[in-house]
């Protein structure tokens, strides 16, 4: 039974959130029969997620998921900066980890509140009034909120741009011993500074294979071109995070987008 066609786009975050959120989104499944499947990645973000009346926080992933949806389901999201969530949400990206957190949970009657308005919007076409709600309820925490961790977030854009930085000196780039910086990126972020590392170069690699710049599937230049000590490493690294070696993951995300017949 072939899967309903599916929809998704980004929107920017009011200017004032855009140091702890990178961007709103909305992910519309169309009529069909089937069930629509939806890998997650890791990807060192978290996400306020709303699914008809469920509203919760989702941590930052060590490991794929697969989410399953039924057609006609409007999935609407705040995806939050690397390492720039835990001020906004209260509590630390280490305590959410690998984690699907109930906004009840987390904000206590806040959260009950904004998840029974989420659910009383999702009627509403294309899940703006959903949105706007998000939006709305962090825009209220922003007088309480400190700033992000100043260290974790550019240790985090450090390790985007040479994931292969030794955690010593990255340490001594702020003056801190390892062990400081561990627990400050672990609180931001939800990982060590090396799984930062491996999971910002994974998602580097995915970039370049998706771009429609990309000539064919050499896998052994892509790899060489993300940050990887060779192909081997990629397919290790794949294996450990999504489950499947860089090939079969990326002809798995092909079939999935090819229309059906």
């Amino acid at each position: 039974m072939p899967a309903p066609p599916s929809s998704y786009r980004e929107l920017p975050p009011p200017p004032v959130l855009a140091p702890y959120v990178s961007c709103l989104w909305v992910h519309s499944i169309g009529a069909g029969d089937g069930v629509y499947e939806h890998p997650v990645l890791p990807d060192a973000c978290a996400d306020i997620v709303s699914i008809g009346g469920d509203l919760a926080l989702v941590g930052p992933a060590t490991q794929a998921v697969t989410e399953r949806f039924k057609s006609g389901a409007v999935i609407v999201g705040v995806r939050f900066r690397t390492g720039a969530a835990p001020p906004i949400l209260g509590a630390t990206a280490a305590e959410v980890r690998d984690s699907e957190v109930p906004m009840l949970d987390l904000w206590g009657r806040t959260g009950a509140t904004l998840a029974e308005r989420c659910a009383d919007a999702a009627a509403g076409p294309g899940g703006s009034a959903c949105l706007a709600l998000l939006v709305d309820a962090l825009l209220g925490r922003l007088d309480d909120a400190p700033g992000p961790d100043p260290v974790a977030t550019r240790a985090a854009c450090a390790l985007a741009d040479r994931p292969a930085t030794a955690v010593p000196d990255l340490a001594r780039r702020f003056d801190l011993s390892e062990r400081q910086l561990r627990r400050r990126v672990e609180a931001a972020v939800g990982y060590s500074p090396r799984t930062l590392a491996r999971i910002l170069r994974f998602q580097r690699f995915l970039g370049a294979a998706r771009s429609p710049a990309a000539s064919g599937r050499d896998l052994a230049r892509l790899a060489a071109e993300t940050g990887y000590a060779d192909q081997a490493h990629l397919t290790r690294d794949s294996r450990r995070l999504t489950g499947l070696p860089p090939a079969a993951l990326l002809d798995w995300e092909a079939r999935r987008a090819a229309p059906a017949a």
